[in-house]
């Protein structure tokens, strides 16, 4: 077992120095692997114990541990755990709500941001009602309307372009269904 470790030990070695986004730094049994604000770090303990963590500041974002029993699956343990290090930050897409009040489109952003949240979905949502919309639209990547709002799409289009505006389907909006607003979105986007 110990030249199978041997050569997972040297597999890494290679598989960080040949990936010119990662910085290498070596001390006893571990190597701490640096990407951006983040550190990776990958120990091979005496007893064939593998552990990989990812702190990003203060923050410990993964960890695993297991014993080594297979190259094959020590590799791909490896190759998640470089996956998380480099993963980007996705973009979060700000989207507004309009009703008329701004009661009701509240209560769905309200809801929409739970729901995003809980799924790692890259959406934001704010609310207004239809009187304020001059003063909150800046910065908004998609306006989407209440259903009693439609009969003023056109209108409104034309005065807030270049930022899609469109109408939540009714049912919809009607139900507070986020799986079927995050549907609609991702069509327009």
């Amino acid at each position: 077992m110990n030249s199978n470790i041997d050569i997972l030990r040297q597999w890494v070695y290679y598989q960080i120095m040949n990936d010119d986004r990662l910085k290498l730094e070596i001390d006893d049994n571990t190597y701490h692997i640096f990407y951006q604000n983040k550190v990776e770090h990958f120990t091979i303990w005496s007893k064939g114990i593998i552990e990989e963590s990812i702190n990003e500041g203060d923050d410990a974002i993964f960890y695993l541990h297991y014993e080594f029993h297979d190259y094959k699956y020590a590799c791909d343990f490896f190759k998640r755990m470089i996956m998380v290090l480099t993963k980007e930050e996705e973009k979060i897409h700000e989207i507004l709500l309009c009703c008329t009040g701004g009661m009701t489109t509240t209560f769905f952003a309200q809801k929409m941001n739970r729901y995003c949240e809980l799924n790692h979905s890259p959406y934001h949502f704010n609310a207004a009602g239809s009187y304020h919309l001059d003063d909150v639209y800046q910065g908004k990547e998609l306006i989407l309307i209440a259903p009693q709002l439609r009969h003023q799409l056109v209108e409104l289009k034309a005065k807030y372009a270049p930022i899609p505006i469109e109408s939540i389907e009714a049912s919809v909006f009607a139900a507070y269904d986020c799986p079927g607003l995050l549907d609609q979105i991702e069509t327009i986007l």
